[in-house]
């Protein structure tokens, strides 16, 4: 079966076009696993350095209301806020990369 020049274009085009689909999926799938996993991850963080215990120490910094213990849940909320930059800067980094990419195919 012979294909005319323009048939054949739109059917690369199709074909390209689902390719593209499964690949924004396999992506969204990677990145809606990595934040749950994250997010599972944080729990786990918070738990493990979290006390019950709360003293109240006057110190120079003004956090004289803070346990002692409180360093577990700074150390998740900076990991947490850390971890959503460079998600958030791979994911543009990425979308950039394919607008070049579809670009460049036309």
């Amino acid at each position: 079966m012979k294909y005319t020049k323009e048939d054949a274009l739109k059917e690369i085009r199709r074909r390209a076009g689902i390719i593209r689909q499964k690949r924004e999926r396999r992506t969204t799938r990677i990145l809606t696993t990595t934040a749950c996993l994250t997010l599972v991850a944080l729990f786990a963080v918070i738990s493990v350095f979290s006390g019950s215990k709360v003293y109240a120490t006057p110190s120079v910094y003004g956090a004289f209301i803070l346990s002692t213990e409180t360093g577990g849940f700074i150390l998740a909320a900076v990991l947490g806020f850390v971890l959503g930059v460079v998600i958030t800067l791979l994911v543009k980094h990425s979308k950039k990369k394919n607008s070049n990419k579809k670009q460049s195919d036309l």
